[in-house]
């Protein structure tokens, strides 16, 4: 729980009318992102970006640390990419002594945190409607998000700092986007000096989440649809309490089993801040389409990293200027890379992470990390009590390192 000083407005009004206020006891949960840095004491700056397809992003930025009286401009850029059903809060809803934005900009770094297309924050567009579910906005997949979105964001940040390359973090979803994005354009390999991806996720064929149950199913897809949502991933009640009986546990903390991420994820109670919980519940799920979740369980199937099959000739010409999907190369991932994954991860599983590392042409010497906690899993890399200690600890000494050489051609 969080004190606030908070006006008594209407929420999210700015305007104050008179010098009332008061001060109570308020979850952060219920504040926005750029409410929640300020409130700990950290600047943010808020931007937009539309993509070549129309959808409008929106990136936090933190350009500085806490009690940094520095100045802001020619700091080391670090853009931090999410992963599936979450946002860029997932970085920053931790106190700051554990929360990765803010452990980066305390380190000295110009801080952007991502969000991409359905989420929370980017829920918008030119003029698509979110809320009309067969109306086209939903009809995408982290395709879309390595072809438009990743390379949308990289391009303003490095036009509005002026630098001429930036660090890339990502996490789950925000690796499988980094992977495709050189199919489309292999031109921003070069301006990205270190990509730390964790919980890396390319093949997906021992996947453990209930993705896989789902992938089972095979192709009666308007069943699937019915019970995932058809656009706007929103699992109806029945499917999530099957899957909750069958792969979550009975004693775990209450709100855990009724969270579709979790349940999707996983959750490793000893390393989960009870304190942290409630917050954590009001900003994930962020949302996301059904095709996104379809296209990882399509890929169980094919156990291939590949574009999501849209179900005929017509859809996939239009979606990816083929009949086909794409098969996706990691040889084309020529940035220098460090990858970071738990031996308990339901999504990247330790066969598949392997598989991953073999091939990546220019993995830095070193900068393998699998964390050396045998429960660790999917989302420990973001609230985990000892995700400092673990993972940004190594992450930030592995960053320093490159930010004082070029590790391409280590």
């Amino acid at each position: 729980m969080c004190r606030v000083r908070v006006w008594i407005t209407q929420r999210h009004t700015k305007d104050v009318k008179n010098d009332t206020y008061f001060c109570f006891e308020l979850d952060c949960g219920m504040l926005w992102l750029d409410e929640i840095i300020r409130m700990n004491g950290y600047p943010e700056e808020t931007y937009y970006v539309t993509t070549d397809d129309g959808y409008i992003l929106t990136l936090h930025r933190i350009p500085a640390g806490k009690d940094d009286r520095g100045p802001k401009e020619g700091r080391p850029v670090v853009f931090v990419a999410h992963g599936l059903f979450c946002s860029s809060a997932d970085f920053v809803v931790s106190d700051p002594s554990k929360g990765l934005g803010y452990l980066l900009a305390d380190a000295g770094y110009d801080v952007w945190l991502g969000n991409y297309r359905g989420n929370t924050y980017s829920r918008n567009h030119t003029y698509l409607d979110p809320d009309d579910q067969s109306g086209g906005f939903w009809d995408f997949s982290w395709d879309e998000m390595a072809k438009y979105d990743t390379p949308a964001m990289i391009e303003m940040i490095l036009e509005h700092t002026g630098s001429m390359d930036l660090q890339y973090i990502g996490h789950s979803m925000g690796t499988s986007t980094y992977f495709a994005m050189p199919h489309y354009r292999p031109d921003l390999m070069n301006k990205i000096r270190l990509a730390h991806l964790m919980a890396p996720v390319a093949y997906v064929g021992h996947m453990e989440s209930p993705i896989a149950w789902i992938a089972g199913f095979g192709n009666p897809i308007h069943i699937i649809l019915e019970w995932l949502g058809i656009g706007e991933f929103l699992p109806n009640t029945l499917l999530v309490d099957c899957l909750a009986s069958l792969f979550c546990q009975e004693g775990l903390t209450q709100g855990i089993c009724s969270n579709i991420m979790f349940i999707f994820c996983g959750f490793d109670e000893p390393q989960m801040n009870k304190t942290l919980l409630e917050t954590v519940l009001h900003h994930t799920p962020a949302g996301s389409s059904t095709t996104t979740i379809l296209q990882y369980a399509q890929e169980v199937v094919s156990d291939n990293f590949a574009g999501y099959d849209w179900g005929s000739e017509e859809a996939n010409l239009q979606h990816h200027g083929q009949i086909s999907p794409p098969i996706y190369s990691l040889s084309e991932v020529t940035s220098p890379v460090a990858m970071y994954w738990g031996l308990n991860d339901w999504l990247a599983a330790e066969e598949d992470v392997e598989r991953t590392l073999l091939e990546l042409p220019n993995l830095v010497p070193g900068m393998e990390i699998a964390v050396e906690y045998p429960a660790w899993n999917h989302l420990d890399f973001l609230w985990a009590i000892d995700a400092d200690k673990y993972v940004y600890k190594p992450l930030m000494e592995n960053m320093e390192k490159c930010r004082l050489q070029d590790c391409t051609n280590l």
